[in-house]
């Protein structure tokens, strides 16, 4: 009776870790989907914002797609920033959160002047902005590397 117990409980021990070699690779692939999938965005955003900011000067409508793309890519800044990320991702979670840190900024005071019916659309171009949403687009490679 003894050995039957001590048999379940050596097996339950051994279920309950090989568990947590699931999670933790569950958890790996979920951080390295999520990490492409927000690279993806930004490298869409970054995409159309040139054209986007562009007609939002003249534009009334454009204006609002504009303000309503900039509310997004922060919500989406947001909720990547706040991802645990896996230790073998820490130093690109990082880099992206700094990166993402000088964005959110940036959006900040677009949406400002965006509210405010002023639009520079020379100040977009040789702001800091596009400089880093290119460098969270070019992280790709490294967070598509990742292995646990």
């Amino acid at each position: 009776m003894k050995l039957k117990i001590m048999l379940l409980l050596v097996l339950a021990v051994g279920l309950l870790s090989g568990c947590g070699i699931v999670d933790k690779v569950s958890n790996s692939l979920n951080y390295v989907e999520e990490a492409t999938n927000f690279i993806n965005d930004t490298t869409r955003f970054a995409e159309q914002l040139p054209t986007l900011a562009g007609q939002a000067v003249t534009d009334p409508e454009a204006r609002t797609t504009l303000k309503n793309e900039l509310t997004g890519m922060k919500e989406r800044i947001t909720k990547f920033n706040a991802l645990q990320a896996p230790d073998f991702a820490k130093d690109v979670h990082k880099q992206l959160v700094g990166y993402n840190e000088t964005l959110t900024k940036e959006v900040n005071g677009y949406l400002e002047q965006i509210n405010n019916g002023a639009i520079d659309w020379k100040a977009i171009q040789d702001s800091q902005f596009v400089d880093k949403l290119n460098q969270v687009t070019q992280i790709l490679d490294k967070v598509q590397s990742l292995t646990p």
